[in-house]
């Protein structure tokens, strides 16, 4: 172990807490991509949840060709996540290419 970084006390974690938020918001978001990813078309199997804020949904991937595709095929994504019943106020979504993944 590195003697210039602390460990983290995870004894003092608490689910109340911002980051017992992030884990159940993480929870979520893995709960919807898995029942996501079987309904969406070959072509776009790559897209995954990244955020939901207010209505909006904002998806990913890391291939551009991806990108176009899902952004000619909006109201149909919207209408796969409406079916899904923690996503079923989403109206508006946003496609975004990762760099990093």
């Amino acid at each position: 172990m590195c003697p210039h970084k602390p460990t983290t006390n995870i004894s003092t974690f608490s689910p109340r807490g911002a980051l017992g938020r992030l884990f159940n918001q993480a929870k979520t978001y893995n709960e919807i991509n898995a029942q996501l990813n079987p309904m969406l078309p070959d072509t776009l199997k790559t897209l995954q949840l990244c955020l939901i804020k207010e209505s909006t949904a904002t998806l990913i991937t890391s291939n551009p060709a991806v990108a176009f595709r899902a952004k000619q095929q909006l109201n149909e994504l919207i209408l796969l996540l409406q079916s899904i019943p923690l996503t079923e106020k989403i109206d508006c979504i946003s496609i975004k290419v990762s760099n990093s993944q």
